[in-house]
């Protein structure tokens, strides 16, 4: 009985999902009890947003400026996450979204200087030790899968003005978007203004400091397309890039 509960809310996000042989009632048992506890925690955030989508929330989880966190159905967020929401759009995760432990989603830095929005979209996963900024707006289309330590950072300090402090000059925000079904490998940093086409794959570590083409391998600091995903040949080098 136990099992077929599993598969069932399983296929709910992955039509596909199975159970393998080897996974005993003894590790399902305890697995199920979390999510119990982590629904039972997220029946006390929709009672305070109004929000009628169940969610499932970890441990330790803040959230800043809930008036302006929106999220769609299943939601789950692991335990020790920080979401700072309040901004000029607020921050919204879209269905059956998971989002990993030790992770900070923050729309806005500052009260004095409000960042934009989060989006995440459908059956977006991203792993633990993520850090999202929304200072210039940041949007996870549907269906992208995200390693752990991943940053995005949508936002750049001026520093230009030798006889002032960096921290005191002007910053400029361009935004980032990251379009559906890309797969993005443990610690990748993507840059302001960078826009990553729809199915692109990125290796782990790459810097990611300008836009790229659908269907592109993407690797490096800084990162570059390596070659497409129907073409097991490099790219020839008079290929331009996006951006």
């Amino acid at each position: 009985m136990i099992r077929k509960i599993v598969i069932y809310f399983g296929q709910k996000k992955n039509p596909l999902f199975t159970i393998n042989d080897n996974v005993s009632n003894g590790i399902l048992w305890p697995f199920l009890f979390n999510k119990f506890i982590a629904l039972f925690r997220g029946i006390f955030l929709m009672i305070r947003s109004g929000n009628s989508n169940f969610i499932f929330v970890g441990r330790n989880v803040s959230i800043l400026g809930k008036q302006q966190f929106k999220y769609g159905k299943a939601v789950q967020i692991g335990n020790d996450v920080q979401i700072n929401a309040f901004g000029k759009k607020g921050l919204f995760i879209n269905d059956h979204s998971w989002i990993g432990g030790n992770t900070y989603l923050k729309v806005s830095f500052s009260f004095n200087d409000l960042g934009d929005f989060i989006r995440i979209g459908k059956h977006v996963g991203i792993g633990e030790f993520a850090h999202l900024g929304g200072a210039g707006g940041l949007t996870i289309d549907d269906d992208c899968i995200i390693g752990p330590y991943f940053s995005c950072h949508p936002e750049n300090h001026s520093f230009d003005e030798h006889d002032k402090l960096i921290r005191l000059q002007s910053v400029s925000r361009k935004g980032i978007h990251i379009n559906r079904n890309c797969w993005i490998g443990a610690k990748v940093t993507i840059l302001d203004g960078v826009i990553i086409g729809e199915n692109c794959v990125i290796a782990a570590g790459a810097v990611i400091t300008k836009s790229m083409p659908a269907n592109a391998v993407i690797g490096g600091v800084p990162a570059k397309v390596i070659r497409f995903r129907d073409s097991v040949d490099s790219i020839p080098p008079s290929l331009k890039l996006v951006g």
